[in-house]
Parts: structure tokens; C-alpha cells; sequence
């Protein structure tokens, strides 16, 4: 160091220790002084070389360091704490809901924190999709992934022609051409698995209706906008189906011998009575007593319900959850994923009799599958359902009709126009619905 320098900096160190002050008291009075700018203006220019220097100071190298990951990490923390699409107020998602309990108070702000933190997180991942998918679309039209999901999206929710075009040209959607394109293609693929899936005969359909009203822009007298009810339906492929059980499926005509609608059966009927139902469940696995001094399983699974009960709706019992456990099993249904076909909708009003024929037909058109004997079956393509039969799923009311057009149609002369291929499934949901009818 200059001589001259060094003298100089002993003096005024010499006149800070006379004035009681600090190297770091000094600089922060000024920094903090209203009536120093020039001095001020000094630190504040020069503030880079200032913080290298203490950087490449070795004693100061640390806290240097940690300072600038404190100031690092607030920088992160205000920018994901800024809320969603513009920024919420984080001092009143902070605010204390009850000063007498502060720690519960503060865990709860940490977890609206921490959910803050995660949605905005996931914002910076989505805009960040976006931008690449943008310049990706932009270089290279096939690279259209994201653009081709909000096309088909807003194809779906009827958004104006002219919003669509903006957004093709601002690169977040593909063209009005390109989605009606997409359309008919992923709609012959559709109908194409549709009838893969169907000819097998290995499958059930499930169907109900839906309305949609269709609003004018401006209502008149004469065009106030229309209501419609249509059908929606889809393919169930069976589970479980091997060549030591294939030819259940195929027991139609041994089905109608024993059914109670048919007007000539050659077999007494499975079912005359509703009483007969009753000697299904009296040796069945779930009702039997297999040990004089036990219960039987459905006692046993009666009995856990009740301590569920118990233990779950009544404090003085909750110390028992631990001791609780799961019911027995018996013959518990292993767990699969089904995959499901949606089929084309249709535009039937099935809340009626004639309804739900029409709609068994049109899924049996959209399968390929029906009756030789019948006028539209293609000799070449469908396959004969005549002897199979086939699980249809739905409502209550749906086997109500169902059961209804079985009646009528019991003296027709072939298997598909008499109906004998239904049997109809209830969901889960429907069948509870029935047995709290009936209790």
C-alpha cells in the first residue's frame, strides 16, 4: 500500500475513534444520511467492487456468501408467494385467525404458505410449457401437442370461430381446419375400436341420457334456442374371460327356455316368485355357519359395522380405532382397471319405451353386430349375436322400460326382436338405492 495512503487512512480512522465510530457505523450513517449525498452516492456506485472485495476477503468470504443465499432464497419466496394469475395478498393469507393459540396460527399460515408455494410452482412449470410450445410450434408445425389439446377443448366447449382463429394464430391452438380434421379422424378411429371391441361378443354396453339446451344469441319469439335429450352410451369389455367360461356368453337360448316371458318354456322357469330369491342366500358361502359357538360371515361383517360405528361416531370410543382393523374378506373380487370405448351419441329421447329399443339398436349398429335375419345386417362385416347374450348396464328406470318392451315383445319370433339377450345390470349405486327402497 502507498505510504501516502496509509497515512491517510490512519488519520481518519484515528478521527473515527475520537468521534466514537466504526468503520461499519460510518458507512451505514452515511448510507442512511440525508445530508451526505455526494459520500452516498459513492457507496451506492461503487457497491459491485464493494461486495467483491469483501467476497475475496477471507475472513469475509463466508458471510458474504450466506448472505447472498438469504437474499436469494426471500427473492424466491416473494416471487412463488405472489398468488395465482397476479398475486395474493400474503399478508392476509398471514394474518392470525386466533391470537390466543399463536402456534396453531402459524402452522396454518405455513400451510396456506406451502400451498401458495406449490401452485405457483406449478404455474412457472405451465407457462414455461406454454412459451416452448409456442416456439416449438412455431419451427415445426407437427410439434402441435399442447395446440392440438386446447383446439379439441375448445371445440368441445362451442367457442366462437373467431376466438378460435386468434388463438391459432397466436400459436396456442391449431387451425379451425385442422381440429375438424382431428375430429373425423379420432371419430373413425373411435368407431373402428368400437367395433373391434364388440364383435367379440365379450363386452356389455352402459347407457343414459343427458339433456343440453342450446341458448340463442338473441331470443325472438320464433327461435327462442331448442332443449334436446340424448343418449350417451359406452363399451364395457368383460373381465375374466377364458376358453373355460366363453360359452356362458353364449346361452341365450337356454336362458329363454327358463324365462319367466317366455310363452312357451320348455324348461320350468329359474325364477317364478320373489320368494324364490330367498333360497339363493340360505347355503351361500357368506350365510353359512361353518362353526357352532362362531358367527357367520355376514353376522361377522354386521358386527364390524356396528363397532365401526361406534368407534368412529362416538368419542367415548375413539381409543379403539387402533384395535378396530378391516372386516373378513369373503370372496373378495380382485381390483381392475377397466377401459372403456365411448360411443357415438345419440340423438334419442330414451326416458321412453320406444327410446331405449332404439337405442339397443343403434349401438348394435355402431358394434356390427345383429341378427342375419335382419335387413341392415352386412353379411360381410357383422358378426351374429343370435345366440349371445349381452350385459347392458343403467339406471332403475332403464330396466323398468327394458323389462316393459321384454313384455311386449315376448311373442315376436326371433332372439334380437324378442329381447331375449338382455340382462340388465344395475350400477352399485342402483342397487343400494333399491335395497333402501325396500327396507
Amino acid at each position: 500500500m502507498d505510504t501516502s495512503l496509509a497515512d491517510r487512512l490512519d488519520n481518519v480512522l484515528a478521527c473515527m475513534e475520537e468521534n466514537f465510530l466504526t468503520p461499519a457505523d460510518f458507512i451505514n450513517h452515511i448510507l442512511g444520511s440525508t445530508e451526505h449525498e455526494s459520500a452516498r452516492n459513492s457507496l451506492t456506485t461503487k457497491a459491485v467492487r464493494i461486495c467483491a472485495a469483501l467476497y475475496r476477503e477471507e475472513h469475509a468470504h463466508s458471510h458474504v456468501t450466506q448472505w447472498a443465499i438469504t437474499i436469494v432464497r426471500d427473492m424466491l419466496r416473494t416471487e412463488r408467494d405472489l398468488g395465482e394469475f397476479g398475486g395474493d395478498d400474503i399478508g392476509g393469507m398471514m394474518r392470525k385467525e386466533d391470537d390466543v393459540n399463536e402456534e396453531a396460527d402459524d402452522e396454518q399460515s405455513g400451510k396456506r404458505q406451502r400451498r401458495a408455494a406449490e401452485r405457483n410452482a406449478a404455474l412457472l412449470v405451465i407457462r414455461t410449457v406454454v412459451m416452448i410450445s409456442i416456439c416449438l410450434q412455431t419451427s415445426n408445425s407437427q410439434c402441435n401437442l399442447l395446440q392440438g389439446w386446447l383446439g379439441f377443448f375448445m371445440r368441445s366447449a362451442c367457442v366462437p370461430e373467431k376466438v378460435v382463429e386468434v388463438f391459432a394464430h397466436a400459436g396456442l391452438s391449431i387451425s379451425l381446419t385442422s381440429i375438424h380434421n382431428a375430429v373425423s379422424s379420432i371419430s373413425r378411429e373411435i368407431s373402428s375400436k368400437i367395433k373391434r371391441e364388440v364383435r367379440t361378443l365379450q363386452a356389455g354396453f352402459a347407457y343414459d341420457n343427458f339433456d343440453i339446451q342450446f341458448k340463442a344469441a338473441q331470443p325472438t319469439l320464433e327461435h327462442r334456442g331448442s332443449f334436446v335429450s340424448a343418449t350417451s352410451a359406452t363399451v364395457i369389455p368383460l373381465y375374466g374371460i377364458n376358453d373355460d367360461n366363453v360359452d356362458a356368453l353364449r346361452s341365450s337360448a337356454q336362458l329363454w327356455d327358463r324365462d319367466s316371458h317366455n310363452p312357451s318354456p320348455s324348461v320350468l322357469p329359474v325364477m317364478t316368485e320373489w320368494r324364490s330369491f330367498l333360497q339363493l342366500h340360505k347355503n351361500d358361502a357368506y350365510s353359512r355357519q361353518t362353526h357352532p359357538v362362531r358367527l357367520s360371515p355376514h353376522q361377522e361383517a354386521f358386527s364390524w359395522h356396528v363397532h365401526a360405528i361406534l368407534v368412529n361416531q362416538v368419542k367415548e370410543f375413539k381409543h379403539f380405532k387402533k384395535e378396530l382393523d378391516e372386516p373378513d374378506t369373503v370372496k373378495r373380487i380382485p381390483v381392475h382397471k377397466t377401459n372403456q370405448i365411448p360411443c357415438r351419441a345419440m340423438d334419442i329421447k330414451q326416458s321412453t319405451t320406444d327410446g331405449n329399443v332404439e337405442v339397443l339398436d343403434n349401438l348394435f349398429r355402431q358394434g356390427g353386430i345383429g341378427d342375419p335375419r335382419d335387413s341392415g345386417f352386412d353379411v360381410e362385416h357383422d358378426v351374429d349375436m343370435s345366440e349371445h347374450i349381452m350385459l347392458i348396464h343403467g339406471d332403475l328406470l332403464t330396466k323398468e322400460r327394458l323389462d316393459t318392451v321384454r313384455n311386449s315383445q315376448c311373442i315376436e319370433h326371433t332372439p334380437k326382436n324378442r329381447f331375449q339377450y338382455v340382462i340388465f345390470l344395475p350400477g352399485l349405486f342402483h342397487y343400494k338405492m333399491a335395497c333402501a327402497d325396500a327396507i
